[in-house]
């Protein structure tokens, strides 16, 4: 996942929804990189910034990239 614009805060839990999460904050450039079992884990956007960035005005672009077998 690369993310442009915003900062966000991305949750990263477990295989089941009541595991406890982890949270990061992603700025905009950042990239996030998981495969394997590890793409079963829940995960999502805790929380968007109300900002304005230079290049995306007040959204973020989220690219994400899988290989399709």
């Amino acid at each position: 996942m690369l993310c442009n614009g915003l900062q966000i805060v991305e949750s990263f839990g477990g295989f089941h929804r009541n595991d406890k999460s982890i949270r990061i904050l992603l700025e905009s450039g950042d990239v996030a990189v998981w495969g394997g079992p590890a793409r079963l884990r829940y995960h999502g956007v805790d929380r968007l910034a109300y900002d304005s960035h230079p290049l995306t005005g007040n959204c973020r672009i989220n690219l994400i990239f899988r290989k399709a077998m």
